[in-house]
């Protein structure tokens, strides 16, 4: 797989996994659990996020940090709430307008990612 391949699917990825969190903030407004496959999703996008916080120094930022970069940015959102927010509909401690917030930082995480970051 080339480089440019692979940038390209970590994007892809993060805009899955952003839409499987729109998709558990929505389930956990009607009041139901993260199901399996929810958590699965919400557990490997809290590990991208949690490598993206922590770039190394000697690599310069992939995709997935340029995107996040782009997000704090120009709309506010930052890897801390998106980390605050899963774990809040993993513990079911969300407010309902903490999960419209949520619902929109996942969903302005994902359009972020469909188009590419910088």
């Amino acid at each position: 797989m080339t480089r440019t391949t692979t940038k390209v699917l970590a994007g892809v990825a993060v805009a899955a996994l952003a839409a499987a969190g729109v998709a558990a903030v929505v389930n956990y407004r009607l009041g139901h659990k993260p199901d399996p496959e929810e958590h699965a999703h919400l557990d490997e996008l809290d590990a991208r996020l949690n490598v993206a916080e922590e770039p190394r120094r000697d690599i310069p930022p992939g995709r997935v940090g340029r995107i996040l970069d782009d997000l704090q940015r120009n709309q506010g959102i930052s890897v801390g709430r998106l980390r605050s927010w899963i774990a809040g509909v993993r513990h079911g401690t969300l407010s309902p307008e903490q999960a419209n917030l949520a619902e929109s930082d996942f969903g302005a995480l994902e359009r972020q990612a469909d188009q590419g970051g910088a």
